[in-house]
């Protein structure tokens, strides 16, 4: 049997109107409290874009809970953690300007959605934090995880490179293993398949855990 366990932060669907957080390592605290009882059996991380970083803050925090490892984390569209952020930072400027470089470089919002304003002003708040929460990261160096990294990434990715993406290499002890796909942040939309695939490899039995 697979349970899946879909992380719901504050700002959200039906946690839309409570403040979101914007401190990666606090959610990964929270986290580690939350999903405690699963971690009996052998489970796997995944995160895709700043959620990659969640995932190996939580690892991280597991480990020092003496937690056994995870077998596999998945980060999925996000540069690795060590690595200088060099793009301008977004979380200060205007809400025309944040939502116009929002556009250019994750390719993730449909016209429709921006120019509808009441929408907007619910959805700001959350995206401004999920910036703030990725902006203000700070890494601390610490033995690498002694798990499997699977790194995906986009082909046209503004976000992340795919040097960026090989550099979660360094921080397994374990195998590592990058795939590239055909696509902007956003490949997952037309790659589930191949991701679902190489994650059920991984399972006991090949079940298929229905949760895309």
């Amino acid at each position: 049997m697979v349970d899946v366990c879909p992380i719901q932060l504050p700002g959200r669907e039906n946690r839309l109107r409570e403040a979101a957080w914007t401190q990666i390592n606090r959610i990964a605290e929270v986290l580690s409290a939350e999903l405690w009882a699963y971690f009996d059996r052998p489970y796997i991380l995944y995160g895709y874009s700043w959620g990659a970083i969640i995932a190996f803050e939580l690892a991280r925090q597991l480990r020092r809970l003496k937690v056994p490892s995870a077998v596999s984390l998945y980060a999925l569209a996000q540069t690795a953690p060590h690595l200088p952020q060099t793009r301008s930072p977004l979380r200060h400027l205007p809400d025309d300007l944040f939502l116009l470089e929002l556009r250019r470089r994750y390719n993730g919002m449909a016209a429709a959605i921006v120019q509808n304003r009441e929408l907007m002003q619910l959805l700001l708040p959350t995206l401004r934090a999920d910036i703030t929460a990725l902006e203000t990261y700070k890494y601390c160096k610490e033995e690498p995880l002694e798990c499997t990294i699977r790194a995906f990434g986009g082909t046209f990715d503004l976000t992340t490179t795919e040097g960026e993406l090989r550099a979660w290499q360094q921080h397994t002890k374990k195998p590592f293993e990058l795939t590239i796909f055909q696509g902007n942040h956003f490949f997952i939309h037309n790659n589930q398949a191949s991701v679902l695939e190489t994650i059920v490899r991984e399972i006991p039995g090949n079940s298929v855990p229905q949760f895309w």
